[in-house]
């Protein structure tokens, strides 16, 4: 008796970029289900089948990233008119959308958060929400350090939702590991605990392949998958619950407040450079992977304000004046 091949799960760790779009498509293309990282939306398969256009899908969603939205959903109407299944999975985001839905309808905070599908939802937001404004009211003008133990809070919080957030997807995920022989699943790149959440509930059943859409740039340029940020690299640290000293901890959120100030807010399209943010996050990856403590502590003040292309400008002219390179 031949042996049946288990199926094949690829999880696509990746960003909303434009320049993630096309190999983005082709590892899509190579399997018979794909899976977004997005809430179901009624009207989804309206647009699929062509009878809403993008815009009119649009219309009443806000999107973080339009161009990258735009390009996304008129590949994946391609892909459905190849005849694979498309679909949103997105099960805490849709049960936070829930939420505020039912609080905006008059539903009293009591009567939501002791909810059974809600409760824990609710209380990883609520204190990823307490943590961030204290973030915010301190950035301006508290004490340096105040400021990074507030990055640290949050960082902790951030993480405990992470993994809430991978754990519904994950078993919401395994009915359809299990029902195609290949499965592209798109995940943002601090998802990596779904991997760990996936296998836990398939060992045994699917192939997991966890999939780093832009190694192949990446990994010349500075010998990993991807350029991760101290913020991301402390938030993950705590998702898998790994073992860190204070001064490790604090030294990452500190460069944390720096890295973010140097990063394009805008979406970028791939030209001359094919992929515009890789290379962004690479170089504030350089800049700020060698600051001490002390050195955040100075460069702070200097670019907690300042556009992206200043901020770039004082951490290279720091490092300079310091005789380190910086890259």
């Amino acid at each position: 008796m031949t042996k049946t091949a288990p199926p094949i799960v690829t999880i696509g760790f990746s960003s909303h970029r434009l320049e993630v779009l096309e190999p983005v498509q082709e590892e899509m293309s190579r399997h018979e289900a794909i899976v977004l990282e997005e809430p179901s939306e009624v009207d989804f398969p309206k647009f699929l089948e062509g009878n809403l256009s993008v815009t009119e899908y649009l219309a009443d969603k806000d999107v973080e990233f339009p161009d990258f939205s735009i390009r996304e959903l008129e590949l994946v109407k391609g892909l459905h008119g190849q005849k694979k299944a498309i679909f949103q999975v997105e099960p805490y985001q849709e049960r936070l959308i829930q939420i505020h839905e039912l609080l905006a309808a008059g539903h009293t905070r009591a009567e939501v958060e002791n909810r059974p599908e809600y409760k824990e939802i609710y209380a990883a937001e609520s204190e990823a929400t307490r943590t961030l404004l204290d973030f915010y009211a301190a950035a301006h003008t508290a004490p340096f350090p105040r400021v990074v133990e507030t990055v640290m809070q949050f960082a902790r919080a951030d993480a405990g939702r992470f993994r809430l957030r991978d754990d519904l997807r994950a078993a919401a995920l395994a009915p359809l590991a299990l029902k195609y022989p290949s499965l592209y699943v798109e995940a943002g790149y601090i998802h990596l605990y779904l991997l760990k959440a996936l296998s836990r509930l398939l060992s045994g059943r699917v192939r997991l392949k966890p999939k780093f859409v832009l190694a192949s740039r990446s990994l010349p340029m500075i010998g990993r998958p991807r350029p991760l940020g101290p913020g991301d690299f402390l938030t993950l640290i705590h998702i898998f619950t790994s073992p860190l000293s204070p001064e490790k901890e604090n030294l990452l959120a500190a460069q944390s407040l720096i890295y973010i100030q140097l990063l394009q807010k805008r979406e970028m399209a791939p030209g001359v450079d094919p992929a515009p943010h890789l290379t962004d996050e690479t170089k504030a990856y350089r800049l700020t992977r060698d600051l001490s403590f002390e050195d955040c502590a100075l460069l702070y003040p200097q670019v907690r304000k300042a556009s992206p292309e200043k901020a770039v400008a004082v951490v290279t002219g720091y490092l300079r004046a310091a005789g380190r390179a910086g890259g």
